[in-house]
């Protein structure tokens, strides 16, 4: 009975209900496109970090990652990665060398890291290759001796094309500088601009012969996973494997994305429960103008026996339901969006020089956990709850003689 006074009540009112309805729908629809859209950032960002640069694990020589030392090598690697594959939710291995070194043209010289990749492992590792497209040749599927994949963004800096040659120059193994042209055979474009611009790929086979680097020694084992997530643990079983080199998780490798992944779930929390903050303090503005209309009837309603505690529980019922409504159908709305903009994605490129400067790419796509919807209902219930409170207490003194006399 009391649920159906409420509810009765909430529609007395048809103008003000929907006009609450339609706040709560709103700050709701806004709060929830705009987690998603951080969410989606967010995420994709990790994500890219994964498929382009550093996987979920890498392995290195505890001294190399200092100045990337030619000589901090790891060794008998064949026999590691084969026993690294062997570990429970790995899901595939590869070899890297890599150092520093200066990559110049006739226009301009400019200071890269150097990467020497096995092109068939490198693809189960990372998708990098799928960021070239076809008028941009390929990710070292031709045997053209001593090729090179750069960026677009290195080419455009260097002044070269497709095709082009350029010379590296770097310090092998034995400590003597030295250098090798490259025939540029791929121009590849990530969502990271800085990234792009500092990086390059070579051959293993094509540039072990001219580092020095002896058989079997690399500089780098990169893991990906079957779920990024057990990266921690995974690491820790592969160190205490192989307790002579240093193997690190994704979160120490890139504390920014780790920082990412951590709190987004607080700063999406905090941002709702401003949000729902804002919409609590406007029903308690509501039910109070409801008190106050409707007076004379709560003092006839105690006048004929009813009790403060069922009075109570009528005006926290009406407060909690008008903020349920609304709730509904701003998930709803929300969820709709969501899913369709996550499909298509939100197109950012009026922005995408700055986005990509800082790792984020120019077309996003939203997303959020069902479980948040499921949190932001829990909030809505408990802001409706809090909110009615003080108007409550407001009827509760209403003295039921002199509520019957206001006119």
């Amino acid at each position: 009975m009391l649920f159906k006074i409420a509810w009765r009540n909430i529609w007395r009112s048809k103008l003000r209900s929907t006009v609450v309805i339609f706040a709560i729908t709103s700050g709701l629809v806004g709060g929830l496109g705009a987690s998603a859209w951080m969410n989606g950032m967010a995420k994709q960002r990790v994500k890219n970090s994964f498929d382009y640069q550093i996987a979920n694990i890498q392995l290195h020589n505890p001294n190399f990652a200092v100045n990337l030392d030619v000589k901090k090598t790891i060794d008998s690697v064949s026999q590691k990665i084969a026993a690294i594959k062997q570990i429970e939710g790995i899901k595939a291995v590869t070899e890297r060398l890599k150092i520093s070194g200066m990559a110049s043209t006739a226009n301009k010289n400019l200071g890269v890291t150097i990467i020497g990749v096995n092109p068939k492992r490198e693809k189960e590792v990372f998708t990098l290759y799928k960021t070239i497209d076809a008028a941009s040749g390929n990710f070292f599927n031709s045997q053209t001796k001593n090729g090179i994949v750069i960026s677009k963004e290195l080419a455009k800096k260097l002044k070269v094309k497709l095709h082009a040659k350029i010379v590296l120059t770097f310090q092998d193994f034995n400590g003597e500088l030295t250098g090798a042209a490259f025939k540029i055979i791929g121009l590849f474009k990530t969502s990271d601009s800085n990234w792009d611009k500092s990086n390059v790929f070579v051959k293993n086979t094509n540039f072990r012969s001219i580092l020095g680097v002896p058989a079997n020694e690399y500089h780098e084992i990169d893991i990906t996973l079957n779920d990024f997530e057990k990266a921690p643990e995974i690491s820790k079983i592969i160190q205490q494997k192989f307790p002579k080199v240093l193997s690190e998780d994704w979160k120490q490798i890139d504390p920014y994305n780790s920082l990412l992944n951590n709190f987004m779930g607080v700063m999406m929390g905090v941002f709702m429960l401003i949000i729902l903050g804002a919409m609590g303090f406007g029903l308690v503005n509501t039910m109070l103008m409801v008190i106050l209309e409707r007076i004379k009837e709560l003092g006839m309603l105690m006048a004929i026996g009813l009790s403060k505690r069922k009075l109570f529980i009528i005006i926290m019922l009406e407060t909690t339901m008008l903020s349920l409504v609304g709730a509904f159908i701003g998930e709803l709305i929300s969820m709709f969006l969501i899913r369709y903009f996550g499909a298509v994605g939100i197109n950012l490129t009026s922005m995408q020089q700055g986005l990509e400067s800082v790792g984020y790419s120019a077309i996003t796509y939203p997303s959020l956990e069902f479980i948040r919807y499921v949190q932001i209902t829990i909030m809505v219930i408990i802001i409706g709850v809090l909110a009615s409170i003080y108007p409550a207490f407001k009827a509760l003194k209403l003295n039921p003689a002199e509520a019957l006399r206001t006119t």
